[in-house]
Order: structure tokens, then sequence, then C-alpha cells
């Protein structure tokens, strides 16, 4: 289990390191895009073949990867902007409570069969990410406008995970599972690279070494900590891996969150973080 106890605490670092950000005055999208050629390399280091060798451009899932690169890097940032101003506790509930929007697309293009624990499960995750996203009374009327962040992240993070649980069981031998990730993250680098050149081209935003710095310490931790989870899958069953690390996540982050960075946890919070923990347990039993 040391590989899934890595995966939390890489996950866990990622997600913090937004904060870190917020009080550099690092800019975070730029850091987003190196953070992903960062990932690339180390997964073409990493991996038996490189996405050149592979000609991934002619595989059948390179379309879906185009789809996922674009998915990462704008719902990464979205994640990096909730952490930053609603909490990190908040952006982590949002993200791991998405594990319901897998299981709807399940049940609507699959027809799996749907059981009242995991109908449950669905209802409390959606309650988990409302009460969560809730500001206590003494938030700015600014702060209490930004719920939607945590349903951006909420939405698109169970895309993402919608979209890699169809190319894995489509298209995806498990020995192109390294292949795959890498040729995500390289397009995520590129297209943000574009956008990030549009910017500071047209002068709204300015390009500084030290987000290269901090974006290169981002990249480490965020491929590791999906390294660790496909080790982690390696030896056990998903169905029993998922809910242990999401609900690890969220513990840790929150744990974190209050501890290291002194966010404060309303009534409402509180209660997102009870349903948040419900949520994956009933749709682990479903």
């Amino acid at each position: 289990m040391i590989y899934l106890f890595l995966s939390i605490l890489f996950s866990t670092i990622t997600v913090s390191m937004f904060k870190v950000f917020e009080r550099k005055g690092v800019d975070t999208f730029q850091a987003i895009v190196i953070n992903y050629i960062i990932c690339s390399l180390i997964g073409n280091m990493l991996a038996p073949h490189t996405i050149i060798t592979q000609q991934v451009w002619l595989q059948p899932w390179f379309i879906y990867a185009l789809a996922l690169g674009f998915l990462f890097i704008t719902i990464f940032n979205f994640i990096g902007q909730t952490a930053q101003k609603l909490g990190v506790s908040v952006s982590m509930v949002a993200a791991k409570l998405s594990v319901a929007v897998p299981v709807i697309f399940a049940v609507v293009l699959y027809h799996e069969p749907v059981g009242s624990a995991k109908i449950a499960g669905i209802l409390v995750s959606m309650l988990a990410v409302y009460f969560i996203s809730r500001k206590n009374n003494e938030a700015t009327h600014t702060e209490k406008k930004l719920w939607h962040l945590p349903m951006i992240v909420f939405v698109g993070s169970g895309c993402i995970d919608s979209l890699l649980n169809y190319v894995e069981q489509t298209f995806i031998p498990p020995t192109d599972a390294d292949t795959v990730i890498s040729t995500v993250f390289t397009i995520a680098f590129l297209l943000g690279s574009i956008y990030m050149i549009y910017l500071i081209g047209s002068g709204k935003k300015k390009f500084a070494f030290k987000n290269v710095v901090w974006g290169i310490i981002l990249g480490v931790p965020n491929y590791f900590s999906m390294y660790f989870l496909v080790k982690t899958l390696e030896q056990f069953h998903g169905s029993y891996i998922f809910p242990l690390n999401n609900i690890g996540i969220v513990a840790a982050s929150t744990v974190v969150a209050v501890l290291v960075f002194n966010e404060k946890l309303s009534a409402k919070n509180k209660a997102g973080l009870a349903l948040a923990f419900l949520s994956i347990v009933l749709i682990s039993l479903s």
C-alpha cells in the first residue's frame, strides 16, 4: 500500500502548491503550462517508448488525447483558482467527488445496472459540492459569488475521468498506458503554450522566470501522483483503490488546509466534507 500512500501524498502536495503560488505572486496558468512539459518529459524518460517513436498521431485514440489535453489544462487551471480563492479542501472535494460523473455516464451510455446505493451516492455528492462551496457569513460578496468554480471542477474532472475510462476500455492495451498519458501531457503543454504566447504577446500577461521555476516544481508531484496511482492499480482492483485514494486525498488536503494555510471551515463546509466521505463510500459499495 506504499504506492497508494505516495499517490495521496503527491496529490495533496500538488493542490497545496496553488496556495503557495498565491503567496509568492506566481502566475498560475504559466506555471501549469510549464508543469505539463515536465510531466511529459518525466513520462517519456520512464516509459519504454517515447511518443515520437510510437507515432502517436497515427493511433486511433489520438483524437481523444487532444480532447483530454484541452480538458487537463483547462480544469487544472480551475482547480488552481478554486484552491486559491475558496481553499485547498474545497478544490479537492470538488475534484474527487467527480467520481459520480463517470458513474452517470456508465449508466446512460453503457446501461450499467444502477442500485439504490449508487443513486444515493450521486445525489449526496452533488449536495456535498454545494455545501463545501458555501462560504461563511463573514465572507465577502465576491467570495460568495465564486460558488461556480467548484461546480466547474466537479463536472470537468468527471468528464476527464469518463473520457479516460472510455479510452482505456476501448483503445489502450495496458502496455500503452504510459504513452497515452505522456501524449495527453504533451498536448496540454502545447495548447497551453499557444494561449500563453497569445496572452504575453498581446500584453495581457507578463512573463516571469519564477513562473518557470515553480512550474517545474509543480510538475514533479503532479506526475508522480498519477504514476503511483497507476502502480497501485497494478496490485489492487480499482473498485477498492479509488474510494481509498479519494477519501485519503480529501482528508489529507483538509488537514493541510487547516494546519498549514489556516483555512477556516464553516458549519456548511464541515457538513460538505462529511457528505463527501459518505458519497464516496456509497458509490464504492454500489
